[in-house]
């Protein structure tokens, strides 16, 4: 079987379902390793000085859970486009509270491709072997 070069190399339903479970991994990772860490991490986003003090405390509390349900979501295939939004607003907070270029080191910030992948998925829905696919089947590509 020749590969073409401008053709896709398989069905395009495989395509989300990359996207969401790199994302969810990568979602749930980071909200299980700030939980390990709560206090700290709670008093780091205090230091952003981007929210009012009471809700930085409240905005460092909940993000870890906020991230590990979007994660898990993501991976489940499950809610895709409700859970596709939240990644969404958290990616845009994020952005908000580093900037477009965080620092020397980075050519920009990391959260703005992943902020692009993620609208993708509003577009696209969950791909391949996701439960949104199990109650409604998927289209044919």
């Amino acid at each position: 079987m020749a590969i073409k070069m401008n053709q896709p190399i398989g069905p395009a339903v495989y395509g989300p379902m990359i996207t969401r479970c790199v994302i969810g991994a990568y979602f749930l990772l980071a909200g299980m390793s700030k939980l390990q860490m709560l206090a700290a991490f709670v008093a780091q986003v205090k230091t952003f000085s981007v929210l009012p003090d009471n809700f930085s405390s409240l905005y460092g509390v909940l993000l870890p859970y906020a991230e590990i349900f979007v994660g898990g979501a993501l991976i489940l295939g499950l809610w895709t486009t409700m859970v596709g939004m939240m990644a969404s607003f958290l990616l845009v907070s994020f952005i908000c509270a580093f900037g477009v270029f965080p620092g020397s080191t980075d050519i920009f910030n990391k959260d703005l491709v992943l902020l692009a992948a993620t609208i993708g998925l509003l577009y696209t829905g969950p791909g391949a072997y996701a439960v949104d696919g199990m109650r409604k089947p998927l289209p044919q590509a």
